[in-house]
């Protein structure tokens, strides 16, 4: 028989685990409603708190709850088992990780090598990264700020830097290349994220794993929307595009006409996936992969925030009950493989706010950390990217940036997203605003390494001119010779808004009745 380490954290009468330990995530999910006693599992001292998270450090244990509000203790207060400490601020469950953390001295081999060379000993090096078996390539990545590249070894011109950890392709064979790591005097020819060829000194790098995505199948992808008369056309119809971004909406309910107030602020998740599902069945049966966005509409809308007034608690308040949304659609969809990304908020750095709602980066670090973890815990499978940055490649990266650094270290979405509407091949009339390479330059430096998605793109406001359509034509053959050629492997997927000309703004490759504009469409379907 087991005895119990840990006291049952949940002050109800019903004792059940709701979802079980996912080994990947390390967490299991725990009874108890919305406003439920939470209580310390264990004698310990409370290490960390957030608006909805808390960690107690019980040695040799880590524990981490998630789910939480209300918290009423405070970092470095001691507590006994038994002990409240929150309450619960999701509406079914919390989530708790419990980790045991050990000092790894005593398990290390401090016999000196029998040849010891001139290498560095401050950092351990991990076992080398086995090269991939398709392409053979090996990864290294800088093990301090700022690690200089230079045109040549020793003494050459500098052309550029490493950020910490940045990793970077090896353009020496697996053995040059872990027989030079971490070695004094030698140095390492690379390829950085950008392009960039040149040489960094060996004892500042050490080997890492290569990138986890890889880039497979059609580059071009359609933004969609169930709910629009032409917004999701028949499979057959989008041959050769690979991507299909869709919207999900909890807050509609079509059965209402406009103007009932009953038509918006909708909660019943059940019924939205019921509508969904049928779409994601038929595009993911042909192929296609598909992205789910979860905007303000997925829980907001209708939900009494004036996005004009919002503060600290009102954002603490609406992130947990959106994370909890989002781990109920990700529930759903869980085990299917039909959906591959999920996109987290939409536009969160605009300025106008016409169709997007906008959050304070350290704000939207919060929603970002919360959602993540609550995805995760109902389906670890699935990519997680920030939502689409839209205020250009300055403002853009800063705000991401930010985000960023409101994160916890160890939790990162899996890619950047931005919508680069007025750029593309430099000196195009529809790349008013600049050349596409300023923005992926930009955004890259923030996730070096990362993959970037571009999850809207295309023309705005030249619904109805059939006089544009060469023009357009020409535009996105050129947008995407750039995503294949000039940023191979840095660019997931670049989704076009959108389907039909009556799709808000967007220039369609249908126009209002539904016609099919013979040759933007055809071209359009062999970008991929």
């Amino acid at each position: 028989m087991t005895i119990p380490l840990f006291s049952w954290p949940a002050e109800t009468e019903e004792v059940h685990i709701t979802l079980p330990y996912n080994p990947i995530t390390g967490s299991l999910s725990i009874h108890a409603p919305q406003g439920t006693s939470i209580r310390a599992v264990a004698r310990g001292t409370i290490a960390a708190i957030s608006s909805t998270h808390l960690q107690l450090i019980a040695e040799p244990f880590l524990i981490t709850y998630d789910g939480l509000q209300n918290i009423s203790v405070k970092p470095g207060a001691n507590v006994e088992s038994g002990d409240v400490i929150a309450q619960s601020g999701s509406p079914k469950s919390i989530t708790l990780l419990i980790r045991q953390t050990i000092d790894p001295t005593s398990l290390l081999d401090t016999t000196p090598p029998v040849k010891p060379q001139r290498r560095i000993k401050a950092k351990p090096q991990p076992a080398p990264a086995t090269p991939g078996p398709e392409d053979g390539k090996v990864y290294v990545k800088a093990t301090t700020e700022a690690v200089r590249v230079r045109e040549q070894p020793v003494d050459g011109k500098p052309v550029g830097q490493l950020k910490l950890d940045e990793p970077v392709e090896s353009l020496e064979s697996p053995a040059e290349t872990q027989a030079k790591i971490g070695v004094q005097g030698q140095w390492l020819k690379i390829r950085r994220w950008d392009g960039l060829v040149g040489y960094v000194a060996a004892w500042f790098v050490q080997m890492t794993d290569p990138p986890q995505f890889k880039i497979t199948g059609s580059l071009t992808g359609m933004n969609l929307d169930i709910y629009h008369p032409l917004g999701a056309p028949d499979p057959q119809q989008m041959s050769g595009i690979g991507w299909a971004r869709l919207k999900f909406n909890v807050s509609l309910n079509p059965d209402y006409p406009q103007g009932d107030p009953r038509r918006y602020g909708n909660t019943d998740i059940e019924a939205a996936y019921k509508r969904y599902l049928p779409y994601v069945e038929k595009y993911h049966k042909a192929g296609m992969k598909i992205l789910m966005v979860f905007t303000h509409q997925l829980y907001g809308e209708g939900a009494g925030f004036n996005w004009g007034q919002m503060d600290g608690g009102k954002w603490g308040q609406l992130t947990t009950r959106y994370s909890d949304f989002a781990r109920q659609v990700a529930q759903k969809f869980a085990g299917t493989g039909m959906i591959n990304v999920y996109q987290v908020w939409n536009e969160q750095d605009t300025k106008e706010g016409r169709a997007a709602v906008a959050v304070p980066p350290s704000e939207y670090g919060k929603m970002l950390t919360e959602t993540i973890h609550a995805i995760r815990s109902a389906d670890p499978k699935p990519f997680i990217i920030t939502g689409g940055h839209t205020s250009g490649p300055d403002a853009g990266s800063q705000y991401a940036s930010q985000t960023l650094a409101a994160m916890p270290a160890d939790v990162r979405p899996d890619g950047i997203a931005f919508h680069p509407y007025g750029r593309g091949k430099a000196g195009h009339k529809f790349s008013n605003w600049g050349p596409l390479e300023e923005e992926v330059r930009k955004y890259a430096g923030v996730m070096p390494g990362k993959p970037l998605w571009i999850t809207e793109w295309g023309v705005l406001d030249h619904q109805g001119r059939g006089d544009a359509i060469p023009d357009v034509t020409d535009y996105a053959s050129s947008f995407m010779d750039l995503c294949k050629q000039d940023f191979t492997g840095k660019i997931a997927a670049a989704m076009w808004y959108a389907w039909a000309d009556s799709m808000d703004n967007g220039f369609g490759l249908v126009d209002h009745s539904g016609r099919v504009k013979t040759l933007l469409y055809e071209k359009f379907c062999t970008l991929g």
